[in-house]
This record gives structure tokens, C-alpha cells and sequence, in this order.
């Protein structure tokens, strides 16, 4: 299933030179105390140079909201990317799409990646520093390879698109990471039929780079940062 509510288009280049993802802390707690101080708004943050700032305290209901997922696949014999195009939109985008009911984000990223692409696809595991809490057992937590999403994006659809009583609503994207064999097939037969017009490309960081846009740029970025740290420490300890 696609998303089609488009792409945020405000998304400010990413500095060079910054600072390493896993020097990031992974386990800083979140409560009450964090939302409210002495009755008190407190004032937005800015959050790393990886992100955009953050968004005001909200609430939505159902019908407001959809749950997305993304990946970026790697194939990592080739170092290449797998990245779509569309010869309808004519512009280049990652595999990405809504969470069918039931379905949980893991198993939507790996049915949305494999319907899109056309190639069959696991979860990428890197030392990815998440602020989803570690087992207490972890020795090591900086170092521990996962598979929890990496990015998270936003982007909003306007009222009246779905109808006359849709308000407009906020579409939430997870992104993962994945992986290929080598050898893997491109597979015909597995897109959607509003989908038949993706085209399905394997290219260089570089190459997807010059492609993409929006806050793909930024999922590229930081998922590629991670991927290279993670093959850095992995060939140290080998």
C-alpha cells in the first residue's frame, strides 16, 4: 500500500562534521516532570543536528492521524541503495507506505519494502543509539546491535482530501533499515495497482543523494552515518 500524502518539503541541509549519533545517550528517562514544570509550558526543543526542531505537546484522535513506515535498504556487497522512481510523479523516493490494521510497524516496513521494490528484505541490525530503553542485562548498550526504527518524519494532508468531513490529519513515517543479498531478484507482480509506475533502482550513496529530497535527505543522512560508524566498529573488534 503507498503513501500518497506527499513528502515534507522544509527540510534544511545537515551540517558536516557532526557530532558522532552514538555519542548521543540512549537511556534518558521521559515522565510527567519533562512535560510540565511548576505549571509551565515548556519552551520547544531544537533537538540534534540530525533533526528538525521539535513540535509543540499535541494530541490527535484517530481520525487525524495515519501510522507509516519507510526503509532504506542496503545492499551491502555493493554498498548500493535501493531507491524508486516514479514515472508518474517523476520524483525518486525510498519504499515507504501506511500500517494495515493488525499489522504491527516491523511487519508493515517489511511488506511495504517488498510490494514496492520487489525485492525481499531483513532488517538491517546496527548499533543504532535509540532511546527505547536495553535490557538490563546489556553490558555494552552503546555498542548493541538493533533493529529499532531510526527515523522518525512528519508531514501533514489538508482538510477535504478524503472527503468533506476530513479535518486535514498528520501522517507519523517510521523509518527502518534493511538488507539484500547480493544475488537477490527483483520480483514483477508485487506492487499495488496505483503503484505500477515505480520504477525500481539500485545506486550509490551519492547517486541517491542527488535524487531524493524532502525529509528523505535528512533519513539518508543520518542512516548512512550509522551504517558506516557501525561497519567501523565491527571491523575494530573483529
Amino acid at each position: 500500500m503507498s503513501s500518497d500524502t506527499g513528502h515534507v518539503s522544509d527540510n534544511p541541509e545537515l551540517e558536516s562534521g557532526a557530532t558522532t549519533p552514538s555519542e548521543t545517550p540512549t537511556d534518558a528517562g521521559t515522565g510527567a516532570s519533562d512535560e510540565v514544570e511548576l505549571g509551565l509550558p515548556l519552551p520547544i526543543p531544537n533537538l540534534s543536528e540530525w533533526s528538525t526542531s521539535a513540535i509543540a505537546p499535541s494530541a490527535w484522535c484517530s481520525t487525524d492521524f495515519m501510522v507509516g513506515v519507510g526503509m532504506v535498504i542496503i545492499q551491502q556487497k555493493t554498498q548500493k541503495i535501493v531507491v524508486l522512481y516514479s514515472t508518474k510523479w517523476k520524483y525518486w523516493f525510498f519504499p515507504r507506505g501506511r500500517k494495515d490494521v493488525g499489522e504491527s510497524i516491523e511487519q508493515a516496513a517489511l511488506r511495504e519494502a517488498h510490494e514496492e521494490s520487489g525485492y525481499r528484505v531483513q532488517f538491517l541490525p546496527l548499533i543504532n543509539p535509540t532511546r527505547q530503553p536495553h535490557s538490563p542485562s546489556m553490558r555494552n548498550r552503546q555498542s548493541s546491535l538493533n533493529t529499532e526504527p531510526i527515523f522518525m518524519t512528519t508531514t501533514n494532508w489538508q482538510p477535504g482530501r478524503n472527503g468533506p468531513h476530513d479535518h486535514g490529519g498528520v501522517y507519523l513515517t517510521s523509518w527502518f533499515v534493511g538488507q539484500m543479498l547480493e544475488d537477490a531478484k527483483c520480483e514483477t507482480g508485487t506492487r499495488m495497482p496505483d503503484e505500477q509506475h515505480f520504477e525500481t533502482h539500485l545506486l550509490s550513496y551519492d547517486e541517491v543523494m542527488k535524487r531524493i529530497w524532502g525529509s528523505e535527505i535528512n533519513v539518508l543522512q543520518y542512516v548512512w552515518a550509522i551504517y558506516q560508524h557501525t561497519l567501523e566498529v565491527l571491523k575494530a573488534g573483529s
